[in-house]
């Protein structure tokens, strides 16, 4: 299955996909929530699950400095548009973990009693049965780099601050790009650039 997310194909080898914030049950029900937040793909590979964030960057490095300095370092780096809400990526990307485990657990108890439910109520039924940890994969493309700094650098750092802030949860913590990634559960294929 090939889907496209911020100008980048992803195709997707896994037994089940869901694009998460196009699901019914997202925008029918759990999108009622203020602040509501998910990530971008929610797959299953081989009895694996991955909760998949793209944030593709490139070109628009420079607006998005703030976002890679961890726990909001960069935040004030770029003054925000008035009345804009903003986190840096793994403050944001923990948040879309949660509530998007939140969304699942949700469509779990709504159960048969819900239409919209059954796609991601599937993926979450063997969630919590110990094992096997869930991957949460931050997908960053963008030349983010200082003089002092990779681009390695800054997403090791970037996954350690995920890590820790999703303690919590058994799972599998990843910051990568197209040229890092390791095609565990899908393969890519560059469009246009896209701003994340």
């Amino acid at each position: 299955m090939e889907i496209e997310e911020s100008g980048i194909s992803f195709i997707f080898r896994g037994d089940r996909v869901v694009k998460f914030d196009d699901s019914e049950f997202y925008r029918r029900y759990f999108n009622c929530l203020p602040h509501s937040k998910g990530v971008d793909f929610i797959c299953e590979s081989e009895g694996k699950r991955a909760l998949i964030e793209v944030k593709n960057c490139r070109g628009h490095e420079a607006e998005n400095i703030w976002r890679i300095g961890t726990d909001n370092a960069k935040r004030d780096v770029i003054t925000p548009s008035p009345g804009e809400e903003r986190e840096s990526l793994d403050i944001e990307m923990s948040l879309k973990a949660a509530m998007t485990i939140a969304c699942l657990c949700g469509a779990l108890s709504k159960g048969r009693g819900c239409s919209h439910a059954g796609k991601l109520s599937e993926l979450c039924r063997p969630l919590g049965t110990g094992g096997e940890p869930l991957y949460i994969i931050l997908f960053l493309e963008g030349d983010f780099f200082f003089e002092t700094r990779s681009k390695k650098m800054i997403m090791d750092r970037l996954q350690t601050s995920i890590r820790k802030k999703l303690s919590w949860l058994n799972c599998s913590v990843s910051v990568m790009d197209s040229s890092t990634y390791k095609k565990k559960f899908f393969t890519i294929r560059q469009n246009q650039a896209e701003s994340c």
